[in-house]
């Protein structure tokens, strides 16, 4: 009989103890999956699930342009000319909060430039696309570790060669340079692009401050 019980008994305990661990392994895969960032909704029409950024079409005729560069050549060339664009909404949502919202997709197209003396004196006029640049505001950092997502955007490079592959290998390395003096501004010369800044329409003088770049150009980037 005693030894009966002692049998039972052990069994039992037995029976427990792996209930136990059975229990505790489940618990613990649920504390691990519940700690796992859960799938995020890609930021903006333009970007795949896994963080490829598309360079969108139609933008020129669709999108606000937000404004142009003209970028001189070193060796005298014709140089280069740079327009700049952003969708609609996100023009409107940043000349409402000082912020681009989650999602927002700017476009930069750079053409070779075009010189000439013209009637009113010399000029230049857009020539052939070269390539274009993207940016993708992602304030909900979808895609950490990614090489082409830091610092609260998505970076997008596109040769005329081939405008469905971004050939940006590294944001750090192929975009994020000549976007340094703009850090403060949230990585964008927003000087450059009036309609940002001229909320009361263009019928109005505004300061000239307003228009100057004063980005001072050996900052240290920032994590």
């Amino acid at each position: 009989m005693n030894r009966t019980f002692a049998i039972s008994s052990a069994a039992a305990f037995s029976v427990l103890t792996a209930v136990l661990y059975v229990g505790m392994q489940n618990g613990a895969g649920q504390q691990l999956v519940s700690s796992q960032p859960r799938g995020a909704t890609p930021p903006g029409k333009y970007v795949d699930k896994d963080g490829t950024i598309r360079l969108p079409e139609g933008y020129r005729l669709k999108w606000t342009h937000l404004g142009s560069w003209y970028v001189e050549d070193k060796k005298d060339g014709s140089g280069s000319l740079h327009d700049v664009y952003a969708e609609p909404e996100a023009v409107v949502a940043f000349r409402n909060t000082g912020k681009w919202p989650h999602g927002a997709t700017i476009v930069k197209e750079v053409r070779e430039s075009r010189k000439g003396k013209m009637s009113t004196g010399n000029a230049h006029w857009d020539g052939q696309i070269i390539q274009w640049f993207v940016m993708v505001k992602n304030t909900e950092h979808t895609f950490p570790g990614s090489p082409n997502w830091g610092r609260g955007w998505g970076w997008g490079l596109y040769s005329i060669n081939d405008p469905k592959k971004n050939i940006s290998t590294d944001f750090k390395i192929d975009c994020i340079g000549c976007h340094t003096p703009a850090e403060h501004t949230d990585w964008i010369y927003t000087h450059g692009y009036p309609i940002l800044n001229e909320k009361e329409g263009p019928f109005k003088k505004y300061p000239k401050e307003n228009y100057n770049g004063n980005e001072p150009v050996d900052k240290p980037l920032t994590e």
